[in-house]
């Protein structure tokens, strides 16, 4: 039996260490190369994700007490947040800077302002299906942009609740999210280096609102109990001992 645990331990942290080579290869290439697509960014982190989340299992399974799996489970988790976000500010700041151009492309950006811009409500949701209806482009620019908006954040769906009590609160986690997204936004206007749309963050919050709901399901909050991916539930404290009804 310490023999099988010992085996389980090895491979978990073999596994574990490939994740760790895949994540740090993987920022190189988005920081370096940028992603070509938002899909294909969603595959790199796929594929952090399968010797992860095989490395944990095994790593967990090798340890009888629950109190050690639980923290296996949560700092693999936390670990794996840090990838994503090193991989969102990679994608959606860094790798788009003009560093060597940047006084340049800043006065470019000014100049054509009111295109990389859009402060109305649904205007590029509507320009889309406006020019999928009447055949000005196909199906796939649309799908792309609005689709992989909504997927883009949609990770934040798990890993907040997950990983902080406060985030449980639905109002808690619609206000850091939103936060989370005008920043972003606001952040790319400065740095002239990207689109500053109120769509987008529309569509990351409709996204992560998605999951969100999935996950409160009984069926899938039992799941992620099982799995420890919740937070411990903090001790109740017990009752205050009554008063006696008469006095002695």
């Amino acid at each position: 039996m310490i023999q099988k645990k010992t085996v389980q331990r090895v491979f978990g942290a073999v596994l574990l260490a490939a994740a760790g080579a895949v994540m740090v290869w993987q920022l190189y290439t988005i920081l370096i190369l940028g992603m070509i697509h938002v899909a294909s960014g969603l595959l790199l982190i796929a594929m952090v994700c399968a010797p992860l989340f095989l490395g944990v299992f095994l790593l967990a399974r090798s340890f009888d007490n629950p109190a050690a799996q639980r923290k296996v489970v949560r700092v693999s988790l936390a670990v794996l947040f840090g990838f994503y976000l090193a991989a969102l500010a990679s994608e959606l700041i860094l790798a788009r800077i003009d560093f060597l151009h940047f006084s340049q492309a800043a006065a470019q950006y000014r100049e054509n302002f009111d295109l990389m811009t859009n402060f109305r409500p649904f205007e590029t949701v509507l320009l889309y299906l406006r020019a999928l209806k009447y055949n000005y482009i196909g199906p796939g620019i649309p799908l792309s942009n609005l689709l992989g908006n909504m997927l883009l954040f949609m990770p934040m769906a798990v890993f907040l609740p997950c990983l902080f009590h406060t985030m449980q609160k639905l109002w808690v986690f619609v206000l850091a999210m939103a936060g989370m997204l005008v920043m972003v936004e606001a952040l790319q206007l400065l740095l002239s280096c990207g689109s500053c749309d109120v769509d987008d963050i529309l569509l990351n919050l409709t996204g992560t609102l998605i999951v969100y709901g999935i996950l409160k399901i009984p069926f899938f909050k039992r799941l992620l109990n099982r799995l420890y991916l919740l937070p411990e539930p903090k001790p109740v404290p017990p009752p205050a001992p009554e008063a006696d009804a008469t006095a002695e």
